[in-house]
């Protein structure tokens, strides 16, 4: 023979239920309700509202009953550099100059006469040596000058109206470039020779200093 056993009591069983949909229903409220959002909304003056004026300076509202202190983090000041000091130039007196130009030819220690050179004596009637005598005579340069002028073109060109260098230089007082002693040069010694003496007393003054160049510096 068997027997059922009763039911637990109704009123019980209905308790349990009831506990247990309130329990669901507020895990429920938990999750789906954001918590941060009532204390936000609990609050009008959760913070400051900023507005910048556009082009212009930057203000601050500050809503009703909030706090109104500002604070602005320090600041360093960085001294520039001093400037590197400036140099003055120190006025030196210049030194005459011992340089040589074609320009302005410098003689020769003690004066250009100090320089010696073969006498021989005037030269043979006709000859180039006695044209070039008779200009210098002309210049009133003294024989002794025709000397420095008998070396000076003996060094040149040997007195060869025809004689010509590399460089350029043509005729008795190789005149670089010969065109430049004008119409004839290339044959006349009458023109490469008044060519010559008046290119001596332009740069140098006297066939002298001229010889007192080329001593020096190897040219005139």
């Amino acid at each position: 023979m068997s027997s059922t056993r009763a039911s637990t009591n109704p009123v019980i069983r209905t308790g349990i239920q009831v506990m247990a949909f309130g329990v669901a229903a507020a895990f429920v409220l938990l999750f789906a309700v954001d918590p941060h959002s009532v204390g936000a909304n609990a609050s009008q003056n959760f913070a400051p509202t900023v507005v910048a004026a556009a082009g212009g300076e930057q203000s601050l509202d500050v809503a009703a009953g909030a706090s109104q202190s500002v604070t602005r983090d320090g600041y360093t000041v960085k001294d520039p550099p001093a400037p590197e000091p400036v140099v003055v130039p120190v006025a030196v007196k210049a030194e005459p100059s011992t340089g040589t130009s074609a320009s302005a030819p410098a003689p020769a220690g003690g004066g250009c006469e100090a320089n010696v050179v073969p006498t021989p004596g005037p030269p043979e009637a006709g000859s180039l040596q006695d044209i070039a005598y008779q200009a210098v005579m002309g210049y009133g340069w003294g024989e002794q000058n025709y000397y420095y002028l008998l070396a000076l073109w003996n060094r040149e060109s040997g007195w060869n109206p025809t004689a010509s260098n590399p460089s350029g230089a043509y005729g008795i007082p190789q005149a670089l470039p010969g065109s430049k002693m004008g119409p004839g040069w290339e044959s006349d010694p009458n023109v490469q020779i008044n060519w010559g003496l008046q290119y001596i007393a332009g740069v140098y003054g006297t066939p002298c200093e001229a010889w007192a160049s080329s001593e020096n510096r190897g040219w005139y």
